[in-house]
């Protein structure tokens, strides 16, 4: 039927519509990506990377394509540049752009395309750092870091969970510094993620860097008035006076002889700390210095800087010619002390063997005794009884008889031949007291020889019972205050050490022969006469020995896990 509406009509009113409601979705499509354009662009402006960026747009699919630089961060200079303790006004709040909380030098080595459909799928690229700038960055910052979480990260590597902390804010406050990220962005290396807050900036350009310590010259702890303590301390740890042993002898590696006796100690007394710092202070230094600062590189100290008032004097003293045993034990000390303190030395950890070595029980009791640092008493039986002082009863009565005989005899004698036998008599006498104390120097000395053996063979103690002996020596020779630890004690030695290269040989020499004793089957002869001569020495390797004990009594893993993190991983991508 015809009523006036031709096809063309309804293709008209039914198609055109129709075909209208299909373009909408393209149109809204691609209003969208414009508008996602156009607020990622107001984003990157607000932040500083529209001019560094390239934006694209598909009106048909509908996705942004933006194209951001990829940089390689450095921390800026520590001296130089104010920013380095400053945070970031142009701070990224997106997702891969925490490394933009702080300032950095920055590097652009390459490009990375994103595609987004919303705004909020925008990621900023990672940024590349060295591992262990990244790390001494922000310890000096303050944060501290966290056992476990390094050593999840060791264990297991690029899998471990994301939001695993490895840093954490300065000791007292909550929250995470650093901690493991997602792998959505690291093309196989460890990906980590920054966070900082303005309440944990604690410390400043004058604060020490990480991986620093600084030793202050040992002093008193008493007044002369009241008594009052007035504390010895170390940046990182405490300090200490040390003195010096007027008595003691040079050693030579060359002198291997086994000694036919033992040499006696030495009756004079040592000099205390206090005189033997100062001396050795004029003798260093030109200026009027009292701490030292140093940093331990690839497990050497290289050199210490000389300071006064927390300020550099411009002087320096080289301990490369220390030599290497000297080298090691300085390093293992004071990564030991740093362990009370603010700011670890967290790019050193003590060698096993080293370890091993302080924990074992190497120094015999009789030893100890010997030297008359400890009593009998307080040590496990060990040596046998000395000969009777004198004749024993039998012998007495049998001289008494044989006097009487001979006196009755010389009584019925004529009176010259009673004179002459009362000649012989007395002759025979004297022989005989001769002979008998011939006979008690002999046995004497044999039982001095016998001691002196079983004081070697005897049970032998604990280092930490060793050291606290050595102190409580020091201690009754006016060597170093009543209330210095060995912690303090420790610290002198250091600084002791640092002052005058024949005493850091000496101590050195010391505890390389001790370590080959306990290593190979127990001390001898010559190690005892070595000790002997050196007792004060012997002191201050104690106190050495006694503080990496108690250093790894506990966590002792901690360097050990961020060192080896630090090896596998030398750089990492933050975001």
């Amino acid at each position: 039927m015809d009523n006036g509406t031709s096809a063309t009509d309804i293709i008209t009113y039914i198609g055109v519509p129709l075909a209208v409601l299909g373009v909408l979705p393209i149109i809204y499509t691609s209003f969208r990506a414009l508008w996602t354009q156009r607020s990622i662009q107001s984003t990157l402006k607000k932040h500083g990377l529209l001019e560094s960026a390239f934006t694209r747009v598909s009106l048909i699919g509908g996705l942004v394509e933006v194209e951001l630089p990829r940089c390689t961060v450095t921390p800026l200079s520590r001296e130089a540049d104010a920013d380095y303790w400053k945070l970031n006004a142009l701070h990224l709040p997106l997702k891969g752009g925490s490394w933009s909380l702080f300032h950095w030098n920055r590097l652009v080595t390459g490009r990375v395309l994103y595609r987004c459909q919303f705004k909020e799928e925008l990621t900023i690229p990672q940024a590349d750092v060295d591992f262990e700038d990244l790390v001494a960055f922000l310890l000096d910052r303050g944060a501290v870091p966290d056992a476990h979480g390094w050593h999840i990260l060791r264990t297991v590597g690029l899998w471990a969970p994301p939001g695993t902390v490895v840093l954490r804010p300065p000791q007292g406050m909550s929250g995470a510094v650093l901690t493991v990220a997602p792998p959505d962005d690291s093309d196989g290396v460890l990906s980590l993620q920054v966070n900082w807050k303005s309440q944990w900036d604690l410390r400043n350009s004058d604060s020490l860097p990480p991986f620093w310590m600084r030793l202050e010259q040992p002093r008193f702890a008493k007044t002369d008035n009241d008594g009052e303590n007035a504390p010895a301390s170390v940046h990182e740890g405490k300090d200490i006076d040390r003195p010096e042993t007027a008595q003691e002898k040079p050693l030579s590696r060359q002198n291997t002889l086994v000694p036919e006796s033992i040499a006696e100690p030495s009756s004079s007394k040592p000099e205390s700390l206090i005189a033997e710092f100062e001396r050795l202070k004029a003798q260093t230094t030109k200026s009027d210095t009292d701490s030292v600062r140093f940093k331990i590189e690839q497990e050497h100290v290289k050199r210490v800087f000389f300071e006064s008032n927390g300020g550099s004097t411009g002087e320096q003293r080289d301990l490369s010619r220390f030599g290497d045993t000297f080298d090691i034990w300085f390093a293992c000390v004071a990564s030991a002390l740093s362990q009370d303190g603010y700011s670890r030395i967290w790019n050193f950890a003590i060698p096993g063997h080293i370890t091993k070595f302080a924990r074992q029980k190497s120094v015999p009791c009789g030893v100890m005794v010997v030297l008359g640092h400890m009593s009998e008493e307080n040590v496990p039986p060990w040596a046998s009884p000395p000969p009777p002082p004198g004749e024993s009863q039998a012998e007495i009565q049998q001289r008494l008889q044989e006097d009487i005989l001979a006196r009755r005899m010389e009584g019925a004698m004529p009176p010259a031949q009673a004179a002459e036998a009362r000649q012989v008599r007395l002759q025979r006498d004297v022989q005989r007291l001769h002979h008998s104390h011939i006979k008690k120097m002999h046995a004497l000395e044999e039982y001095q020889q016998r001691r002196l053996i079983e004081a070697i063979q005897s049970p032998r103690l604990d280092n930490l019972v060793i050291a606290q002996a050595n102190l409580a020596y020091l201690v009754g020779q006016d060597v170093i205050p009543s209330d210095y630890t060995l912690d303090d004690l420790a610290q002198a030695v250091l600084y002791l050490m640092i002052l005058d290269e024949g005493q850091a040989k000496l101590i050195a020499d010391i505890l390389e022969r001790w370590m080959l004793w306990c290593q190979f089957g127990g001390m001898q002869k010559v190690q005892l006469t070595l000790l002997m001569e050196n007792k004060i020495a012997f002191c201050y390797a104690s106190a050495l020995v006694a503080v990496v004990q108690q250093a790894n009594s506990g966590n002792g893993n901690l360097s050990s896990d961020m060192l080896e993190c630090m090896r596998s991983w030398r750089r990492v991508r933050l975001g």
